[in-house]
């Protein structure tokens, strides 16, 4: 069964729903704050706490040159809401006549389909046409719709040294400049991406480190680096993994791709899905001057992966579903 329904299939109880509407990118901290208010209102009213997110990203559609990469895909994000708190999840489809609509029309699209009896929602909520409304517009409307609206701070993450504002541009920023660390705060969870693992070049294999080779991540990869990792299987098996993102400078690579070493593993996992959860950054990629140089450079990083794995006690409760 679908941890989320599309908005044109979504039945709302008789007596509505309290509602959340977002792209969610990411289900960081503070995204699940607004979960928890949300819940917490639709108890009150005795009635489904529902997130609205938004897929594609909305500049994917107005202006693909500056969408920003995916955290999430929206199954992800239907997963890690509904663990968050929300009673369903309802995917809708940006599409260019409904970010066509203005503020006005776009609520009223909301509020017939949906009956809410509240909005709770970030403080720099803002919706329709070039983001035309904003909180105050849904107050402006509320008597006359007959809800309420609730806001939720802003969420800092006050154990970094910036206490930075949690967002999902602050996360992937975060990704780019290598401050893995800052990221997985930010997120209350490790960063994982996935993929499919496809044959490579197998030259992992002949020095004694086979790796599983992704392919078709849709998800933004962490900054080219050497990181200890977690591997997911379909069989929801996890392995300590070493994981390497970018080229092959020992060998002259000019492609960029992700590939996993696996710890206690033997097995083709060609053509099978994985995820791979980022634990720490351990080292830039560096070229070695020979094999040996680079196979004892690979024994320190799985070293240190397999070390980084145990200390993990958190993370089983932490995966979802791939």
């Amino acid at each position: 069964m679908s941890d989320y329904a599309a908005f044109d299939v979504y039945q709302p109880p008789p007596d509505g729903t309290v509602v959340s509407i977002g792209n969610f990118d990411g289900v960081h901290r503070g995204h699940a704050a607004i979960i928890a208010a949300l819940r917490e209102h639709a108890l009150r009213h005795r009635v489904p706490a529902v997130a609205i997110t938004l897929d594609p990203h909305p500049l994917a559609v107005l202006a693909p040159e500056r969408a920003p990469p995916t955290l999430t895909t929206a199954a992800e994000r239907a997963t890690l809401l509904r663990r968050a708190g929300a009673d369903a999840v309802v995917v809708l489809r940006s599409e260019p006549a409904l970010l066509a609509m203005p503020a006005e029309d776009f609520l009223t699209h909301f509020v017939r389909r949906l009956r809410p009896r509240a909005f709770v929602e970030g403080a720099d909520f803002n919706f329709g046409k070039a983001r035309g409304g904003s909180i105050e517009t849904l107050r402006q409307h509320g008597a006359r719709y007959g809800y309420e609206v609730h806001t939720v701070d802003t969420f800092r993450a006050a154990e970094l040294a910036s206490a930075p504002r949690i967002s999902s541009s602050s996360i992937r920023q975060a990704l780019v400049d290598g401050r893995l660390d800052d990221a997985n705060a930010m997120l209350g969870r490790p960063y994982r991406i996935v993929g499919r693992v496809v044959p490579g070049d197998a030259r992992g294999r002949t020095i004694g480190f086979p790796t599983a080779n992704l392919s078709d991540v849709p998800h933004m990869l962490p900054q080219e680096a050497v990181y200890a990792g977690a591997a997911q299987l379909e069989s929801g098996e996890l392995h300590a993994a070493a994981v390497n993102v970018g080229l092959q400078p020992t060998f002259g690579g000019q492609r960029a791709r992700v590939e996993a070493h696996l710890l206690e593993y033997s097995g083709d996992l060609v053509g099978q899905h994985v995820g791979i959860y980022f634990l720490a950054r351990l080292r830039p990629q560096q070229r070695c001057e020979s094999v040996a140089e680079l196979v004892e450079q690979i024994r320190r990083d799985v070293a240190r992966s397999r070390e980084r794995f145990g200390a993990e006690t958190e993370l089983r409760a932490q995966c979802y579903s791939l």
